[in-house]
């Protein structure tokens, strides 16, 4: 629902993928920033043995939730 707050209900019409990504790429900031922190992994998973193996695999993931979002509206349409 966020993603349809921020884009408008103009997006469930006619979705593009462009603000799902953006809206998945913005959430990594939150396991980044807040998560990793929290467990003890440092900023953006600083602290762990390979973190750019790390935040590699954060951003395919959200990848993949900003294709989730967008398949979805897709099929809902």
């Amino acid at each position: 629902m966020v993603l349809v707050v921020l884009a408008g209900a103009g997006w469930l019409a006619a979705p593009t993928f462009l603000p799902a990504f953006i809206l998945g790429i913005v959430t990594v900031g939150a396991g980044w920033f807040l998560l990793a922190p929290g467990m003890g992994a440092g900023w953006a998973a600083s602290k762990l043995p390979n973190p750019t193996k790390v935040r590699a695999l954060n951003l395919v993931a959200h990848t993949v939730f900003a294709l989730g979002m967008f398949s979805t509206a897709l099929l809902i349409r």
